[in-house]
């Protein structure tokens, strides 16, 4: 099956498709073949109404490569592999509070994230993602021309508030920094990304101190984030995404105090950026 022939409805003029009329649970090579060819478009792809087991999702996740381990983050007991995000009713923080890409603070980030909503408020809890080609491609020459060999070091942020059905229940492994480009060539595309996190995380510029790095890295991911390069989610029970964590960021939108919000979550290991 050729990507055209499957039903995809893009979500914005930026990135974002959703994927109409497949089940994940019995999807043959073909179709997986065609809608992994629209995630490499689009960035971002959305699959509704699906009715699938943690089982059945772990083994959808490894189609895509190896399942990654989160190093501070535990799964659950019998499906390793499987982060249960939780928001209950009285929290007041969501896991991942920011505009990321997914494991930044490790040599090989992650390559996909694959989301599956199994609790979702009446309204709210939106996920939003943005295009960092197109953040790359906007950006003057001079700018290409001044970030193109720069690399960035990442770390992860023990200290960040997470909802408290998220906390370890073991040690935390001690966090150590990540060095990436600034710029990255995609391995499969080969189109250029704007590639970095939130400050909390991408903490400077190699060879620069924090405090030299810091105006650089604002501007930049102050650019990636512009309203005209993202699309918006709406999850219900049911919903699946796919995102390609080379080439987007995105943020959990946190709106939706009182009620509980409940997400599986595999990301599939990375290659070295450099």
């Amino acid at each position: 099956m050729d990507s055209h022939q499957l039903a995809v409805v893009p979500l914005t003029g930026a990135m974002g498709a959703e994927i109409h009329g497949v089940d994940l649970a019995r999807l043959d090579d073909k179709t997986f073949s065609a809608a992994h060819q629209v995630l490499l478009d689009y960035g971002v792809i959305f699959f509704r109404n699906q009715n699938i087991t943690p089982m059945q999702q772990m083994a959808f996740a490894k189609r895509w490569g190896n399942v990654h381990l989160h190093p501070h983050m535990p799964c659950l007991a019998d499906h390793p592999g499987i982060i249960e995000i939780i928001k209950k009713e009285d929290d007041t923080t969501v896991f991942g509070a920011n505009w990321h890409t997914d494991q930044m603070f490790t040599p090989t980030p992650a390559r996909y994230t694959l989301l599956y909503a199994k609790q979702v408020p009446p309204v709210g809890g939106d996920t939003l993602f943005a295009n960092l080609y197109m953040a790359y491609d906007t950006l003057s020459e001079g700018m290409k021309n001044l970030i193109a060999d720069l690399h960035t070091i990442s770390i992860y942020d023990k200290k960040k508030k997470r909802p408290a059905a998220m906390k370890p229940t073991a040690p935390e492994v001690d966090a150590q920094p990540a060095e990436h480009p600034l710029v990255r060539q995609h391995p499969e595309t080969g189109r250029k990304a704007l590639y970095l996190c939130h400050i909390g995380i991408t903490r400077q510029i190699a060879g620069m101190t924090e405090e030299e790095s810091k105006p650089l890295l604002t501007y930049l991911f102050n650019h990636a984030t512009k309203p005209e390069f993202t699309c918006r989610f709406r999850w219900a029970v049911g919903s699946m995404a796919i995102w390609d964590n080379r080439r987007a960021l995105h943020y959990p939108v946190n709106d939706y105090y009182g009620y509980r919000r409940v997400m599986h979550r595999i990301t599939i290991e990375g290659e070295r950026t450099f």
